[in-house]
């Protein structure tokens, strides 16, 4: 699975030096689940450092890729004040540039090339794994999902549920190295992950338009933001019935 994913970058590196957005999306995801399918192993904390550095820097890209491509649809239904939705988008756009500038630097340095170069080396000495640790681990992830839902109140943060999403991944990688057997589980922490996700992407688009607003651009922002807020709410009604479908499919797995 890991010479898959080795496999998946070298295949999207050029789509990404050319700016491909797919390209960055795939490449990314490469990096994630390297992190993930690394997590049962040892020795490995090297490579995790380098896959987190990777991840980094890509990071920016990849989220300015889809806020941009989700701002542009609200701004073509603004009316009138599309004028100052497409200064705000223009003020994004810098924003990916500079990001870009940042990961192409990144990609041209001798840390990604030494990293590059080693990356299937270092997964030839990991040997096999056996799948009781593999189920084990993903018990584990699972019962810190638990826990996490388990401590949000009536009213979560958005960081609480940013963080719920993110051992929902965590859940859902570990789950995946299963196998069949936790098919459904990883299917309903993915579809957790999902929906928490769209609540996340409504967080940082409301921060960014308001980073970015001024003058002509507020009266705009501000119609933004209120779509962004609804689009929480939203999340926020459904999650029960998401984390129910996990419950179940948690039992059956277990």
């Amino acid at each position: 699975m890991l010479g898959r994913q080795a496999n998946e970058l070298a295949a999207h590196e050029p789509g990404v030096r050319a700016g491909d957005v797919e390209s960055v999306h795939k490449f990314r995801i490469a990096t994630r689940r390297s992190r993930a399918l690394l997590r049962p192993c040892t020795g490995v904390d090297q490579l995790q450092s380098e896959l987190r550095w990777l991840a980094g820097v890509l990071g920016p890209v990849r989220d300015l890729d889809v806020l941009l491509e989700h701002v542009r649809a609200l701004v073509e239904a603004l009316g009138d004040d599309r004028p100052g939705g497409e200064v705000i988008l223009a003020a994004l756009e810098a924003q990916r540039s500079d990001a870009r500038a940042e990961l192409m630097a990144a990609l041209e340095s001798d840390r990604y090339r030494s990293f590059s170069a080693r990356f299937r080396d270092d997964l030839a000495l990991l040997g096999e794994t056996d799948d009781g640790r593999l189920v084990a681990f993903a018990h584990r992830e699972l019962r810190r999902l638990q826990r996490a839902y388990a401590a949000l109140g009536p009213d979560p943060s958005d960081d609480e549920l940013h963080r719920v999403r993110i051992k929902a991944k965590r859940t859902r990688y570990a789950a995946e190295l299963v196998g069949k057997r936790f098919a459904r589980l990883a299917e309903a922490a993915k579809r957790l992950q999902d929906e928490i996700g769209l609540h996340q992407d409504a967080v940082v688009a409301e921060e960014r338009v308001r980073e970015v607003a001024e003058g002509s651009a507020l009266l705009a922002a501000g119609r933004i933001v209120e779509l962004e807020r609804e689009r929480r709410r939203e999340v926020r009604a459904g999650l029960p019935e998401a984390w129910k479908r996990l419950e179940r499919a948690a039992a059956k797995a277990l």
